[in-house]
């Protein structure tokens, strides 16, 4: 039986929720998005009801059988959109896209998390950006002449790659200038009227009780 989604839960910030919110509108999946402020999540952390390990995302099912680990909800919420491919080899494909993304998570923390005015912002900056070329020219390789990772239609790895090149934009811009088919790429996935809308209506620095302040994210009008 399949459960659907009842509510995903995350801080206020715009990082491990991404791609399965973005997934369930996409499927046009009914849910609640449910962000916590910063000054909130101490108490609900120890409260320890929306979290098994003291962290988020996490995601409530309608049965109440709560999911943690950013990685089980996105395969879950995969499945249930019919994002997950059936057959062996192409799931394992569709893993490997999606296991990149997870590896480039630390533009994250840099838009959303660590404040400017800190050393480590600069250090942690350096670092993603100098493997951008490593990951970006592998990932352009892998795409070819496809619409998608996935095909003709997009699969669960397509939406966790495109969250992080989202977040890498808002960072810098230009920084995959170099890479003219993963931008075309990155277009695509705008296009859908669904993610358009998602990311029209998602929460950002103009939202109250959002955000971090300092952060490369709270500067921005996105």
């Amino acid at each position: 039986e399949i459960l659907m989604v009842i509510a995903s839960y995350y801080l206020a910030l715009r990082a491990r929720a991404e791609a399965p919110r973005m997934m369930l509108a996409y499927a046009s999946i009914p849910h609640q998005c449910v962000d916590i402020p910063m000054k909130e999540w101490p108490a609900k952390k120890e409260a320890g009801d929306i979290c098994h390990f003291g962290q988020l995302p996490s995601l409530k099912l309608a049965d109440g059988t709560l999911i943690s680990q950013s990685g089980s909800i996105t395969r879950y919420v995969a499945k249930i959109a019919k994002l997950y491919p059936e057959d062996p080899v192409a799931a394992a494909e569709a893993d490997m896209i999606f296991e990149l993304s997870q590896e480039m998570g630390g533009i994250n923390p840099i838009l959303n998390r660590i404040p400017m005015d800190q050393p480590l912002w600069k250090e942690k900056y350096e670092e993603y950006f100098a493997s951008l070329p490593r990951w970006m020219g592998a990932a352009e390789k892998l795409l070819g002449d496809k619409d998608f990772f996935g095909g003709p239609a997009p699969h669960y790895g397509d939406f966790g790659l495109f969250h992080i090149c989202d977040n890498t934009l808002t960072v810098d811009p230009r920084s995959l200038d170099s890479y003219p088919a993963i931008i075309a790429w990155v277009d695509r996935m705008k296009a859908f009227p669904a993610i358009q809308k998602y990311m029209a209506e998602r929460p950002g620095p103009s939202t109250p009780n959002w955000g971090i302040p300092g952060t490369l994210m709270m500067s921005k009008k996105a």
